[in-house]
């Protein structure tokens, strides 16, 4: 019924060799998809991020430890404090 108040039939068009094409309002999918790869851009953006902290604090961790390491191995050894193996004693014969 024309009159009815409803859209009725959506446009069509015509392609040519006898077929005929509807016309179809796309907004929704269009919406969808937008929304969908707007999530999985989001997520990569997470994640990247969160693979740059990480790794930001790793190098920073590493450099602290190589310091300590480095600073109380040479003291013991090269300085000859109390503790290290270049000082001990031989046993004596009673």
């Amino acid at each position: 019924m024309p009159g009815a108040g409803g859209r009725g039939a959506a446009p069509a068009r015509w392609l040519g060799a006898g077929i005929l094409v509807e016309e179809v309002d796309n907004t929704l999918t269009l919406i969808i998809v937008s929304v969908v790869g707007g999530v999985v851009g989001l997520l990569v953006l997470i994640l990247l991020i969160k693979k740059l902290v990480t790794f930001i604090l790793k190098k920073t961790r590493e450099k602290k430890k190589e310091c300590l390491v480095s600073s109380s191995g040479n003291d013991n050894t090269e300085n000859g404090l109390q503790g290290s193996k270049a000082e001990e004693k031989a046993p004596s014969k009673v």
